[in-house]
């Protein structure tokens, strides 16, 4: 059956909000993805996907002494003293539950958010339910609270009123915010005030707060106070309660001393009354919430049905929870060096300084890699993150991919890091801010639109024709774009074949990354992993070319659902082509591996054989044919300890190589996630079909399986994270945490979703 005739006609059920032209969200997505949890670089902040509006969120610093304000916690990259926090529970769309275990301020920090009327034009309300209780009660405890709304735009107001904070922006309408003590929680007093704060600057909320908090110790010295006593931390450290016109910043601040719990309350005046969440009702409604996430869980992944752990089953929930909780909003103007790179001007990143100019402000819903180092999208990673959330909630995952869609240039380019706005800019080295229209990373992004075929192509699907509505408007929607972005890769990232007299099926198919150093190709993903001792253009790099196929076989099945016979006709030629080419280029036979390629000072054409990640590339893209030579020689590799076998995972570089674990081993033996992901889904495919190799395959999974859950979930009961990379030697999480990016793939993993 052709794909064509499983979506046919679906395609006008779908309505305006598929187009993304729901009035909720302007041209931003559907209503009820409006409000979220998209400032995931903080420890807790609300904001709307929308460009210039309002801001939320949450700061808290002890009050035990007059350096405890030093120390506010506000953005999660200042964690010194934080044992962990990440996401309990998250569904990615109507509510959370975070635990922040801050020992240095002795408290275990809970943040918790429902939203209602979530179909509205103005996106709804929210409730939000923050408690702490004591971790050693034979310490002190004593904290300050503060929950803070600002204004990105001159359209968008916010002023202090009757204790409460009232304000209006566009698509939202007129809004208030107010606080309440939880049921059955200590009472406390509530301190009210604004400030004004430059638009632009709004984001930096820590800032504007330890302003007006100095300015309130100013003024308690120009009337004296400190002349007779010192006025205790909780008295000077903080906020005015001032009032000013012309506001654009407004927080609640409570003082509390032991276990504490209060609720904030943000409500669309436009909803209906019935709507609206009260602190009584929270509660249980949080508790409805997480027995249902919990249903839905086994329901999406069936961890019990494979006889893990009800401890391994919650661990895979709150990795779950930490993937779509690290979604984010972000809406700025990038930097971006347009100048024309010659053919031989690419050869060598650097070579001139940059000459970047900012690129219009553009929006983007996203997930992130690190909430902590890299809050912010990222091209590659985000293929495999929508590997995850679309397993979970497909329609967010269709959301997510239509905004990154949005980005593809009229030349099909897309940035590898999406650094927009000042808020980005200022969490990344000046060196690395700047993008070039000629890098593109590997075209993982792809890997979104493959989950969602696979979804569409179950037979349980054929009935569900909502979902199938939505994926073939978003198809239709996006086509060509998608196929812009794949010529874009073929124009720009082509190899040499003819120039060095390689022989091959095809003299079209080679490929080569843009903008590597003598050290490095970044735009590879894989860093600081060993290719040919000289740049030259004449080199061709396996990894791409690998990745050319998968994306090839891809977009052969984009056509096919969309009955495009010619465009699925030349798809099919590339990817034959490619998969030939692979072997005709890229294999060695005398050393049996496959490897890139380079020109020497004579000008012939050689093998650049660097055994790792970089070697399994036709088996990771499944390019390799199950009765081949090369099939069998690649799993031979993969189950050797002395080169990327270890107890934990596969290495990223074999142990025999010269350049293991030296510099700043980042690609060069370290245990990556994404890759055993890949590596595990190969092996999969390649031990269910009949072949010489299918037996190796079927042992190197099951055994490599049981090792890379193990080393996940072993290192997150210890430290409490996920991590970027894991040591090959020890197992322990290394670099960035937490990392419930793709590190999150090990919950697919455990449920045997490729």
């Amino acid at each position: 059956m052709r794909w064509t005739l499983l979506l046919a006609g679906a395609g006008a059920a779908l309505g305006a909000v598929a187009g993304g032209t729901d009035g909720a969200a302007g041209n931003d997505g559907a209503a009820d993805t409006l409000w979220g949890t998209y400032r995931p670089q903080l420890y807790f902040g609300m904001r709307p996907r929308l460009p210039q509006s309002l801001l939320t969120g949450l700061a808290w610093y002890s009050t035990q002494d007059y350096r405890g304000v030093e120390q506010m916690r506000h953005s999660c990259a200042d964690n010194g003293g934080i044992d962990s926090f990440g996401w309990t529970y998250h569904d990615g769309k109507t509510f959370g539950e975070q635990e922040i275990v801050d020992r240095s301020s002795n408290y275990r920090i809970t943040t918790s958010f429902i939203k209602t009327a979530t179909d509205h034009p103005s996106g709804g309300n929210w409730a939000v339910r923050v408690s702490g209780t004591v971790l050693d009660e034979s310490k002190p405890a004593k904290i300050a609270t503060i929950f803070y709304a600002g204004a990105e735009a001159d359209d968008v107001h916010v002023a202090v009123a009757d204790g409460r904070i009232q304000g209006s922006a566009p698509v939202l309408g007129e809004f208030s915010l107010h606080t309440e003590d939880a049921p059955g929680s200590q009472k406390t007093d509530v301190i009210v005030g604004s400030s004004i704060v430059a638009h632009d600057k709004v984001w930096q909320a820590r800032d504007a707060l330890l302003h007006d908090m100095a300015q309130r110790v100013q003024d308690l010295k120009a009337q004296g106070a400190f002349e007779k006593s010192m006025p205790t931390p909780e008295e000077s450290m903080r906020l005015s309660g001032n009032t000013p016109a012309g506001s654009t910043f407004a927080a609640f601040q409570r003082n509390v001393e032991g276990n504490f719990s209060f609720d904030v309350f943000y409500e669309a005046h436009s909803t209906p009354g019935g709507s609206r969440l009260s602190g009584a009702a929270l509660g249980p409604a949080l508790e409805g919430h997480k027995a249902e996430y919990e249903r839905r869980f086994e329901s999406t992944f069936g961890l019990h049905q494979r006889e893990y752990s009800e401890k391994q089953a919650q661990d895979a929930r709150e990795l779950t929870a930490q993937i779509v909780g690290g979604i984010g909003y972000y809406y700025g103007t990038s930097l971006v060096d347009r100048r024309y790179t010659s053919e031989h001007d690419d050869v060598l990143h650097g070579a001139q300084e940059p000459s970047p100019e900012y690129a219009p402000a553009r929006g983007l819903l996203t997930a992130t890699p690190s909430r902590s180092v890299f809050p912010r999208g990222f091209y590659w990673d985000e293929g495999f993150h929508l590997a995850h959330i679309i397993a979970w909630d497909p329609k967010l995952g269709i959301e997510i991919l239509r905004s990154w869609t949005a980005l593809i240039d009229e030349d099909g380019w897309v940035a590898r890091e999406q650094i927009l706005g000042e808020e980005a800019r200022a969490q990344v080295p000046e060196a690395f801010q700047t993008q070039y229209p000629q890098y593109g990373n590997p075209p993982a992004l792809i890997m979104g639109l493959v989950s969602l075929f696979d979804i569409a192509s179950r037979s349980d699907m054929a009935s569900t024709g909502t979902f199938n509505a939505e994926l073939r408007a978003f198809l239709d929607e996006t086509y060509e774009s998608w196929r812009r972005h794949y010529q874009w890769y073929r124009r720009t990232q082509r190899g040499e074949v003819r120039e060095w007299r390689r022989r091959a099926t095809s003299r079209n198919e080679a490929y080569r990354w843009r903008g590597r150093t003598q050290t490095h190709v970044l735009t590879s993903g894989l860093d600081d992993y060993p290719r040919a001792p000289e740049p030259h253009s004449g080199e061709l790099h396996v990894d791409l070319h690998s990745w050319m196929g998968y994306f090839a076989r891809a977009m052969k099945t984009f056509a096919n659902m969309l009955g495009h016979e010619d465009d699925e006709d030349e798809y099919a030629r590339h990817e034959r082509a490619i998969t030939a080419n692979v072997v005709d280029l890229h294999w060695s036979a005398s050393d049996k591996l496959f490897c890139d390629a380079s020109v020497n000072h004579e000008g012939d054409s050689y093998h650049v054989c660097h055994a790792g990640y970089v070697s399994l590339y036709p088996l990771l893209m499944q390019l390799l044919d199950p009765q081949s030579e090369q099939l069998g020689e690649v799993i031979k590799l993969l189950r050797d300890d002395k080169h990327l076998w270890s107890s934990y995972g596969l290495r990223s570089l074999s142990k025999s190589h010269e350049l293991y674990g030296t510099e700043e081993d980042y690609w060069r033996g370290a245990i990556w996630m994404p890759i055993n992901y890949l590596a595990l889904s190969a092996l999969s495919h390649y031990g269910a079909v009949h072949g010489p190799h299918q037996a190796a395959a079927v042992s190197a999974y099951k055994e490599l399986r049981s090792r890379v859950v193990k080393t996940v979930l072993d290192e997150y009961h210890r430290s409490g994270y996920t991590w970027e990379q894991y040591d090959p030697e020890t197992g322990r999480g290394r670099r960035g945490h937490p990392f419930t990016g793709w590190t999150s793939l090990v919950v697919l993993i455990m449920a045997e979703q490729y």
